[in-house]
């Protein structure tokens, strides 16, 4: 749960600092709560797969098969 600006420069660690160094520290704390969310939120990565290349021939001809389809040369990424 986030916690307000107020409530932030409140706390006795923060109320000692100077007005810029509180304004950093709370940006600090918001970024980091922002990367924590984000994480939570990040479900399981599926791997993609992708095209790298097509087999060609020594003519550079692509090489097909019986259907006519080309054959891709793929990894995930």
């Amino acid at each position: 749960m986030e916690i307000t600006w107020k409530q932030f420069k409140n706390q006795s660690h923060i109320r000692i600092l100077t007005e810029n160094e509180q304004i950093r520290h709370y940006r600090f704390y918001l970024d980091s709560l922002a990367n924590e969310m984000k994480k939570q939120n990040k479900g399981p990565r599926i791997p993609r797969i992708r095209v790298t290349g097509f087999l060609l021939q020594e003519d550079l001809f692509l090489i097909q098969q019986e259907n006519g389809s080309s054959i891709y040369i793929t990894n995930y990424a």
